[in-house]
């Protein structure tokens, strides 16, 4: 399970909710080849902590506590999935032919173009949680980031993760379903419908459900999640 095994699986004594939690990012966190067993899995030293502000500022844009909650906000609240679902009800009022010729009409535009042919080829799987998982697996990430940069306690990150955790796990029914509405969410952002991109994706998911080791297999989708959540062991 990546470095985790370098130096013994749950260093922290995590509780299953805990992990489970942390388990909602995994996808992100295996693209990175980090830890899926400790919260502060960049590292705690001050390189890692130097590190992690330069890339939460190129790649997010963020740096305060106010920057960090207001885009757990968003995440929670509108994410990618808003767009996602807004073009999904307008496709399901058409016939099949009028969402050709919709989607035909947008080729004067390639980015929403590829995500309306990703939205019509996901429409039947993801039609009640959309791309969800994509906002609430990022979500739990930057949870774990803003508790390592010291802008969240970690009662305060645990207590953030626990609540998205419970959302997933009612708007899902394994970590597969989960995984694909990540991928589909993943796709719709880098507006690539490409199978070819789709592929890529699926090799992380493999390594997740093919790792006896990894979280998806250690921990149960049903776990009862609703232990106080500041609890270890």
């Amino acid at each position: 399970m990546n470095s985790s095994e370098q130096s013994g699986y749950n260093p922290d004594n995590l509780s299953s909710v805990k992990l489970w939690g942390l388990a909602v990012s995994a996808l992100l966190t295996e693209m990175n080849e980090l830890r899926h067993d400790v919260l502060h899995h960049h590292g705690t030293s001050d390189e890692d902590i130097k590190d992690l502000k330069h890339m939460m500022m190129r790649d997010w844009g963020i740096e305060t506590r106010e920057e960090y909650l207001n885009m757990l906000k968003w995440l929670r609240e509108e994410g990618h999935n808003r767009s996602y679902m807004q073009m999904q009800d307008h496709l399901n009022t058409l016939s099949e032919s009028a969402i050709d010729a919709y989607i035909d009409a947008h080729s004067h535009n390639v980015d929403r173009q590829s995500c309306l042919q990703l939205v019509r080829n996901y429409r039947h799987t993801l039609n009640i949680g959309g791309i969800g998982a994509w906002d609430d697996g990022r979500y739990v990430s930057i949870c774990r980031w803003g508790a390592s940069l010291g802008l969240f306690s970690e009662d305060e990150c645990w207590e953030k993760i626990k609540q998205i955790s419970l959302r997933v796990q009612q708007s899902y029914d394994s970590w597969h379903s989960f995984a694909l509405s990540y991928i589909a969410g993943r796709q719709f952002w880098r507006n690539d419908a490409t199978e070819s991109f789709a592929k890529d994706e699926m090799d992380v998911v493999r390594r997740l459900t093919g790792d006896p080791k990894s979280p998806w297999n250690t921990l149960e989708w049903n776990l009862d999640l609703t232990e106080n959540c500041n609890g270890t062991g």
